[in-house]
């Protein structure tokens, strides 16, 4: 079963303000470092992490799952998901300089996605 997905929102402004403002300060540090980010997603609807978490369960059968949860902090707008623009997930050293700038930052991320950073 084919199940329509729900739009992905990638607007800084929907985060969680004081996580925002570190948001911001991460995007201009790997800014600085010679990368390009950008944000994948932001806040996140109910709808669309039903979707998420259906996912390879519910439809889109036999593919591994998008989501482990249904208690995403993505819903509070306190997570959010960092590609780099012109690789978007194929480069493990813009990943590594991620992580390493979120927790400078007081931030937290997850061992199963690169992109993930969320307020601790």
């Amino acid at each position: 079963m084919i199940v329509r997905e729900p739009a992905r929102c990638a607007d800084i402004n929907s985060l969680w303000e004081p996580f925002r403002h570190k948001v911001e300060r991460l995007l201009d540090r790997m800014t600085e470092r010679g990368f390009d980010p950008v944000i994948f997603e932001a806040a996140r609807s109910r709808e669309r992490q039903e979707w998420l978490y259906g996912y390879g369960r519910t439809h889109h059968k036999n593919r591994k799952p998008v989501t482990w949860t249904m208690h995403s902090r993505h819903l509070s707008g306190k997570a959010v998901d960092i590609v780099s623009k012109s690789k978007m997930w194929n480069w493990p050293e813009f990943y590594a300089a991620l992580k390493a700038e979120a927790v400078r930052l007081g931030l937290a991320t997850i061992p199963q996605e690169g992109c993930h950073v969320q307020w601790r």
